[in-house]
């Protein structure tokens, strides 16, 4: 049977599957519940690798590697067939969330919390190393936050030091970004490139991003190769400690129970002294700062230990698609995630990357479209955006023309910084992040101010079209009497609509600015001025503090406006715009 997309009910090897967990390179994972109600992850081998020995071969291993293994930290095996035509592997079912996904939800740990993370899964990663098991794929996505301590889970590409590697020469499989310089540069597989990579996950705990970036993917590994790791924002012991544990020379490196007690004098407040702890030979001025997103690859050679045919690089995308790039290394998707269960939980706004601190971007989001990340960007502050609108259509209701002109001005600028921060992201993609990069976009400013008019443009005049038909046409039937939207009461001076209420005219130029402002947000190229808007409310109204003072501002704005109209004291500006005929 196929075993991928397996229907809640059907029982498998005594399992009865529940709901499905997650999908990766060795097989899909279901939550299940066995014959006496306990419930436990059943991992189904794929049906295309059914037939392939070293695949059937490479399960066996996994499986007993991790019955070996005894330990509160590592995710225990409770069941396995590997020989029948529906092998599986039945694990014990942990409560809890990845830690790609606690640090999305919470953002970066706190130092006493990183201390405890990195404390937990060194003892966890040593057990694991003494039952004689490499894991080669500790990433933030093979580590579960259970409320007991962080476990670790998806040993689909563990392996036994002491077995011959099943396969192909030169092969060697896990995440860009979280493999070893000796393993990217051909080297076997070893407990001190277990100890790099649980360095790199450490250090992604602690700032929230992937340390070594992921975009573009070359890039990534040529970072991990020099060690050029993103730490920025540590405190310079963390930040030392770190580097150093992250060093190319594994003879080099800070020992694990030596960066442990790095970070817990950080914790107790030594983090701003100067560490003696440095990485010889190596430039630690030269640390990049990266801020992109997380894809999972294969790297390996040909058969002969040469590089992959052509040096072509096979990147699968999100959607099944390899995409070819011209590299020394060979990809292929052989991730394996367990527990790869990623919903939506944002309460805070509707962007579609999940909850988290104000301003932090999703280091493990993906483009389906694209095959690669997409580039950071602020959340949406659709709160403050709506506040900041309804001044300005309160405004329009007696200065159209002036409420107008403010946003199209606005929208000129916060596009202008969309693109310059939109340059800067570009340039440190391409060659990481340079002193001058802040530089340059300030002083490209005139630049970017003009791009941002020329391409603000086709919104404006599609704007102001929509504006002059629909006022005119409003205007039209109000003032000549043919169609009355609320009478005036009697003594009540008559205003420029006729027969309708004063009312009527500020909230027809109000209706009218907010069709303005409607197409200018919404209108053609306006996804610039958006991610505009979100970068410089990012900067000057940070975080929910930051919000909440503008949406307060803005609403005292609106409380003055309307009781300054409703009063009759404010008459109807029409500058810039010409006004309606007769009233010039």
């Amino acid at each position: 049977m196929e075993r991928i997309g397996v229907v809640p009910g059907t029982e498998i090897g005594g399992y009865r599957v529940l709901t499905p967990l997650g999908q990766g390179g060795m097989g899909a994972v279901y939550r299940a519940v066995d014959g006496g109600g306990t419930v436990v992850a059943l991992k189904l081998l794929h049906a295309h690798l059914d037939a392939d020995p070293d695949a059937r071969e490479r399960l066996r291993r996994e499986v007993a590697n991790l019955q070996r293994l005894r330990h509160p930290g590592v995710a225990r095996v409770l069941d396995a067939e590997i020989d029948s035509s529906e092998a599986f592997v039945v694990t014990e079912l942990l409560e809890g969330e990845d830690l790609a996904a606690h640090v999305r939800r919470q953002g970066p740990l706190p130092p006493t919390d990183l201390v405890a993370l990195a404390g937990a899964l060194r003892e966890a990663l040593a057990a694991v190393h003494e039952a004689g098991v490499l894991h080669r794929d500790l990433t933030p996505g093979n580590v579960l936050v259970t409320p007991t301590g962080p476990v670790l889970i998806d040993f689909g590409i563990a392996q036994a030091v002491e077995d011959a590697r099943v396969t192909s020469t030169g092969l060697v499989v896990g995440t860009p970004g979280y493999l070893s310089p000796e393993l990217l540069e051909g080297g076997e597989p070893s407990t001190a490139g277990d100890w790099w990579g649980w360095a790199a996950l450490v250090a992604f705990a602690a700032t929230g991003r992937p340390p070594f970036g992921t975009r573009p993917l070359q890039a990534v590994l040529a970072r991990a190769r020099s060690g050029e790791a993103d730490l920025e924002g540590l405190d310079p012991r963390t930040a030392a400690a770190l580097r150093s544990a992250l060093a190319v020379d594994p003879a080099r490196r800070l020992p694990p129970e030596d960066l442990v007690s790095e970070l817990t004098r950080a914790a107790a407040g030594d983090g701003g002294a100067t560490s003696v702890l440095e990485v010889p030979g190596q430039d630690t001025a030269g640390t990049q700062v990266l801020r992109s997103t997380g894809a999972t690859a294969a790297l390996g050679a040909g058969a002969d230990g040469s590089a992959g045919a052509a040096g072509v690089t096979r990147v699968l995308t999100t959607d099944g698609v390899h995409e070819d790039h011209r590299d020394d290394d060979h990809l292929d998707d052989t991730s394996d995630d367990d527990y790869g269960d990623d919903e939506d939980l944002d309460g805070y706004d509707d962007d579609d990357r999940g909850p988290g601190p104000e301003g932090y971007v999703d280091p493990y989001s993906t483009d389906a479209a694209e095959g690669w990340p997409p580039r950071p960007e602020p959340r949406r502050r659709i709160g403050t955006v709506l506040a900041l609108a309804a001044v300005l259509v309160v405004l329009g209701s007696t200065s159209p023309g002036v409420a107008l002109l403010v946003a199209a001005v606005l929208a000129l600028l916060v596009r202008a910084v969309g693109l310059a921060v939109a340059g800067v992201l570009g340039r440190r993609e391409r060659r990481g992040v340079r002193r001058g990069d802040v530089t340059r976009a300030v002083v490209g400013t005139p630049w970017y101010l003009l791009r941002g008019l020329l391409g603000l443009l086709p919104g404006v005049l599609v704007a102001v079209s929509a504006v002059v038909l629909v006022g005119g046409v409003g205007w039209w039937l109000l003032g000549s009497g043919r169609f009355v939207l609320a009478e005036s009461a009697d003594g009540e001076p008559a205003g420029n609509l006729g027969q309708n209420a004063a009312w009527v005219e500020p909230a027809l130029l109000a209706f009218v600015v907010l069709i303005g402002l409607l197409l200018i947000w919404f209108g053609p190229t306006a996804r610039t001025t958006r991610v505009g808007a979100r970068w410089s409310l990012a900067a000057l109204a940070p975080g929910r503090a930051g919000a909440a003072v503008v949406v307060l501002l803005a609403l005292a704005a609106c409380a003055v406006l309307v009781a300054a109209t409703l009063q009759g004291e404010t008459a109807t500006v029409w500058w810039p715009l010409p006004g309606p005929p007769g009233l010039r």
